[in-house]
């Protein structure tokens, strides 16, 4: 008998999950991710720990990176901080459709 292979949960997708629910409760509106990677940490819940960008309507840019609150029991921000974006990043095809994401050109 061969065994059939698990299904195994978007661990990538579940972590951009827990960001966007993160940033609900910062009151974001309109906002985008860019430049998000997994940086390696698995937490209790099946995420990992990520680090990226995001972009919101008025055009603002945060720099996050996530970590684990074991007394909420969920991921949180450890980083949150707004950023001057760089002029190279107008290079950034990432960048360039977060913007258009929330509206921007």
């Amino acid at each position: 008998m061969i065994a059939k292979p698990a299904t195994m949960p978007d661990r990538f997708g579940r972590s951009v999950e827990a960001i966007q629910a993160l940033m609900t409760d910062l009151g974001m509106g309109q906002h985008a991710l860019f430049d998000e990677v997994g940086e390696g940490t698995l937490f209790p819940d099946s995420t990992e720990a990520m680090s990226g960008h995001v972009s919101d309507e008025s055009g603002r840019i945060f720099m996050f990176w996530t970590d684990w609150d074991a007394a909420r029991g969920r991921p949180v921000f450890t980083t949150w901080q707004q950023v001057e974006p760089a002029s190279s990043l107008s290079d950034s095809s990432e960048y360039r459709e977060a913007r258009a994401a929330v509206g921007l050109a």
